[in-house]
């Protein structure tokens, strides 16, 4: 083959080389983009499940205000307090004009308030020791006339005044899973706090279950913010005795006791209870 030929030979297959390099670069090029499309969409759908099965946070809504306040007679139990004890306080409240509707509010009904609303089961706690002395319950004409009122019942001994407000949740959610802090009394929370990956895995399995519609957490930080507008003139509670609680929101309402019962079940949750 002389000189010629080959240079006659190169010159015929540049354009076919070129071509094809071409050709499969523009494949190449569309395959690579297919992947790290495929591999953009996969890691935007992991990032999407792993949101959806996070709790959100409590709902934008205002903080509610005190509509009333409520008496707690003779706090060391009922075989301690005086005779006349409650008449006596329930007079006194009556004169107050600020004071609204006052009614005495036996233990009986108390414990049967609680029996309504908490999901007990095996894992929970004895309500009945917690319900140990009857309350007042009133009424106010504006949120200012709280102080007005605790200045009024101020001298009184056996006696604790505490507002009264509607709770922020009513309305956002149908049940309460309280995961466990430092209160060990629940069975459930006999071996301490509970671990982010029990609430997660408590979450999880909320999520799964049918008629669910959301689940929020209030964390500490929230929980302490509330805590300290319902029980303003308790000691103050500090971040870490305050519990993480999940609020489960249902298509329908009437499944929430069967679902807060199984949920007394779960490693981590100390006990629950419907909103009312």
């Amino acid at each position: 083959m002389s000189e010629s030929d080959e240079l006659s030979f190169g010159d015929d297959r540049e354009p076919w080389l070129r071509g094809w390099i071409e050709a499969h670069g523009r494949l190449t090029a569309m395959v690579v983009a297919g992947v790290v499309l495929l591999a953009g969409l996969g890691a935007g759908g992991w990032y999407l499940h792993r949101r959806s099965l996070l709790p959100a946070p409590p709902p934008v809504a205002a903080l509610p205000v005190v509509d009333g306040f409520v008496v707690s007679l003779c706090t060391e139990g009922l075989e301690g307090c005086p005779d006349g004890t409650a008449e006596r306080v329930l007079a006194l409240i009556r004169s107050i004009p600020e004071a609204v509707a006052p009614t005495l509010v036996p233990a009986a009904e108390l414990e049967r308030r609680w029996s309504q609303r908490t999901i007990n089961g095996e894992a929970g706690v004895d309500y009945r020791a917690l319900v140990q002395a009857q309350i007042i319950e009133a009424g106010l004409r504006g949120p200012a006339d709280y102080e007005a009122v605790k200045r009024r019942l101020a001298g009184e001994q056996s006696i604790q005044v505490m507002p009264r407000m509607p709770d922020f949740w009513k309305g956002k959610a149908d049940l309460s899973v309280v995961m466990c802090g430092r209160e060990r009394r629940f069975a459930g929370c006999r071996t301490g706090a509970a671990t982010e990956a029990q609430r997660d895995a408590v979450v999880a399995r909320l999520r799964e279950l049918d008629g669910v519609d959301e689940v929020f957490l209030q964390d500490k930080p929230f929980g302490l913010r509330l805590s300290r507008l319902y029980q303003a003139d308790a000691p103050p509670l500090t971040l870490d005795r305050v519990p993480e609680i999940l609020y489960v929101r249902f298509d329908d309402p009437a499944r929430a006791r069967a679902v807060g019962q199984e949920m007394l079940r779960m490693p981590g949750v100390g006990w629950s209870q419907l909103i009312k």
